[in-house]
């Protein structure tokens, strides 16, 4: 009789088992990895932001902090009490309503011979206020509401215009090459004649109305809504003329966006009691304490993402928002002990 070898194996019941459990290890390790690089991925983005954030909330601080602000003697005021409303030594004295030059002085480094050259829209008929011609001083005007940043070109020369959403500053920064040209030579707003510059911010936006509907259906391409953030500069003198010229392409003609990831820019003034939603230097005749800026800043989405059905991805990262308050320094005049 032959003796039957009866060879060793795993069974079914053992086979099925051993793939079950290796499945679920294999899953359990698939899911911490793909966790791992989703949090990676988040924590990344969250980085950016804050460098992107930061970026732009100290340029902004910066511009603010350079404003140029002449506070007008009012009717009854001392005429020894006129002095300037900010420690900027830009050599910028200027008076909106009085029409004369606003510049900076040779010590600033004004290379141009208008450096000092006041834009010529800054004239009496046009600021709506009239200089006393035997006491310099300049009656009250009843505050109204910024309501077009643009059309406060035309008779503003100093301090800020500002809304809810929007900032126009007059700021004194010397050109880094210190190049400076003549009014007469002027060509466009990138050239400079003087230390005297405008920087407007706002947000790009193709639902909007103004400028910012302008610039964002130039470049929104196939987006639609906020297109990104939006900052505007050139000289005080070039601007001013263009507006008065009604050269609107000046503005509009911005070739890229700043900040593609910035849906959202709102501003606050705080007039040392409470938040106000607009700003008027020259009607208010002053500037804020403060200012509190508000950015919202989202993922930039792609051409190609926007176009293709793609579905929004779950765990990206949503809108964030960075604040900052901007102290402005303020320069008042000194009041002696014996006048308290």
């Amino acid at each position: 009789m032959r003796d039957v070898t009866r060879r060793a194996g795993f069974t079914l019941l053992e086979l099925l088992i051993a793939i079950g459990l290796t499945s679920i290890l294999m899953v359990a390790l698939f899911s911490a990895m793909d966790i791992y690089f989703k949090l990676q991925l988040d924590s990344h983005e969250e980085i950016t932001r804050l460098q992107i954030s930061r970026t732009l909330l100290r340029q902004m601080t910066r511009d603010v902090q350079s404003i140029v602000f002449v506070k007008k003697q009012t009717v009854g005021d001392e005429p020894d009490t006129v002095e300037p409303a900010t420690g900027t030594t830009g050599g910028s004295s200027t008076d909106a309503a009085s029409g004369t030059g606003a510049g900076s002085s040779p010590a600033t480094g004004g290379g141009g011979p208008t450096a000092g050259q006041n834009p010529p829209a800054a004239s009496p008929a046009a600021g709506g206020s009239s200089d006393s011609p035997s006491t310099g001083v300049t009656a009250p005007t009843a505050p109204t509401p910024a309501s077009d940043t643009t059309a406060a070109m035309l008779t503003y020369t100093n301090g800020l215009v500002g809304s809810a959403n929007e900032l126009l500053l007059y700021v004194s920064r010397p050109d880094s090459n210190l190049a400076y040209v003549d009014a007469q030579s002027l060509t466009t707003t990138d050239e400079r004649t003087g230390d005297l510059m405008i920087i407007r911010y706002l947000v790009a936006d193709t639902s909007a109305g103004g400028l910012s509907g302008l610039i964002g259906k130039r470049l929104a391409g196939t987006k639609t809504g906020a297109i990104g953030l939006v900052r505007i500069t050139g000289d005080l003198f070039g601007m001013s003329s263009a507006v008065q010229s009604g050269k609107s392409e000046e503005f509009t003609a911005v070739d890229s966006i700043d900040a593609i990831e910035v849906s959202q820019l709102a501003f606050q003034y705080y007039d040392g009691a409470e938040w106000q939603e607009t700003w008027d230097s020259t009607t208010q005749n002053s500037l804020p304490v403060a200012i509190e800026i508000i950015m919202t800043l989202r993922n930039p989405v792609a051409e190609d993402d926007q176009l293709s059905m793609k579905t929004p991805d779950p765990y990206a990262l949503g809108e964030t928002q960075h604040r900052m308050i901007v102290a402005l320094p303020l320069a008042e005049p000194f009041i002696p002990e014996t006048a308290l």
